[in-house]
């Protein structure tokens, strides 16, 4: 009887053991699978983000080609306007709203002629601060004081018989708030493809 007693509690003692690296294989299966969704998860964020961002390259050539018609001797006319047309006078007022640094957007009663000819009185300065903006951190109090400037009317093509340096900003501006609604259309899936990895 001992060794019968014996054997059953070892037996029993087997198919408890048995019961957990069943659940414990079970588990194990869950996780592996979570895992493959969340690796499935991220390569499709991913591409859905390399996507995106593919439709903001053009944008961002387009901003460099506007900035590319721009040169000191069409600049230099630019700032010798005593009293520019305010289509001019308004281009001049977006590029100030969009180099306000963050927390000190240039204030309406201060986008100014005068101010604007100070902001370009260094052009060297002034072309390299456009060629280096960080298009991706526009505070958005800068992008909220752009948009009432944003008419339909508001083009290169319209501005070029104004002024051929003022139409080469209008086209870096429209692609630069372009750009920004992109960005940050794209920014949150970046963030959610990076935790995921990290994961």
């Amino acid at each position: 009887h001992e060794k019968q007693a014996s054997s059953e509690v070892l037996l029993r003692a087997l198919e408890q053991e048995r019961a957990v690296v069943g659940v414990e294989n079970g588990k194990a299966q869950a996780e592996e699978a979570s895992a493959v969704q969340m690796q499935k998860l991220v390569f499709e964020k991913a591409v859905e983000c390399e996507r995106d961002l593919a439709s903001a390259e053009p944008l961002i050539q387009q901003a460099k080609k506007a900035l590319e018609t721009l040169n000191k001797a069409n600049l230099t006319e630019l700032k010798s306007f005593k009293t520019p047309p305010a289509e001019v006078q308004d281009v001049l007022s977006c590029v100030m709203i969009l180099l306000s640094p963050p927390n000190d957007l240039v204030r309406e009663q201060d986008r100014t002629w005068v101010n604007a000819q100070r902001m370009m009185q260094r052009l060297d300065i002034f072309l390299n601060r456009l060629r280096t903006f960080d298009k991706e951190n526009i505070p958005p109090a800068n992008i909220a004081a752009l948009r009432p400037y944003l008419k339909p009317e508001f083009t290169g093509a319209n501005i070029l018989t104004k002024s051929h340096a003022a139409a080469g900003l209008c086209d870096w501006v429209i692609n630069m708030e372009k750009f920004h609604a992109i960005h940050c259309f794209i920014q949150p899936k970046r963030v959610l493809v990076e935790e995921s990895k990290s994961r």
